[in-house]
């Protein structure tokens, strides 16, 4: 293959940039160092139309260079994810008793919850999968049935149009009909689309003592 000798390349190089080509192009065109090239075109005038039609180019370049990267960080973050959701596999009897007694006690933290022992259990949450984890741990660890599960929503005063909609999309994510979500709260403004859903065990004193235990144990454990 025959080579461009490098002093018919700088005619090249002028010749491109005159016509408004950017220093990325130029390179492209005959392959030499970024500032090799700048150092001869340094002196280079372009017209403002030139400028303005590099300044568009350069701007377009660069969205497309940041929608690649975000594209590239998506498909790196989704694949970490399946890998990592791999690690888990099944869940025991125990992980899953666990997760449910960290999942309370964060929740008696929050909302300084320490007399459930006489109102019985309750978890408040406008997180879905949250919801059903505390759900299959009342069912399964809990030994509770459906019947003595009841529900409250609490949603902000500007949501009392939908409040079907609301009741319909918490029933779909518990699986209990819309007839379980008859006491609804209003609060003033804020919070999520759908608000937040307590799930309350009625006449839980004992689930609740035995709960607290369990916190007690943890703690002695660390």
């Amino acid at each position: 293959m025959v080579q461009t000798p490098v002093r018919f390349k700088k005619g090249i190089a002028i010749e491109l940039r005159r016509k408004g080509l950017s220093y990325s192009d130029i390179q492209n065109s005959i392959n030499l160092p970024r500032s090799t090239i700048a150092y001869w075109l340094k002196d280079i005038e372009l017209s403002d139309e030139q400028k303005e039609k590099l300044k568009v180019k350069r701007s377009r370049v660069a969205k497309a260079n940041s929608e690649k990267r975000v594209a590239r960080i998506l498909r790196e973050t989704e694949e970490i994810k399946r890998s990592s959701a791999k690690e888990i596999g099944g869940i025991t009897k125990r992980e899953l008793w666990l997760m449910g007694v960290m999942l309370y006690w964060r929740e008696r933290f929050l909302l300084g919850n320490d007399n459930d022992l006489r109102k019985g259990v309750r978890f408040t949450s406008s997180d879905p999968e949250l919801i059903k984890l505390f759900l299959k741990w009342l069912q399964e660890i809990g030994k509770i049935e459906d019947e003595e599960v009841a529900f409250d929503i609490f949603v902000s005063k500007d949501k009392k149009g939908s409040i079907d909609k609301i009741k319909g999309h918490w029933s779909s994510v518990t699986g209990f009909s819309k007839g379980h979500f008859s006491r609804v709260y209003f609060y003033k403004s804020g919070g999520s689309e759908f608000g937040l859903l307590r799930t309350r065990v009625k006449a839980s004193s004992l689930l609740a003592r035995q709960i607290a235990g369990w916190i007690k144990g943890v703690q002695k454990s660390l």
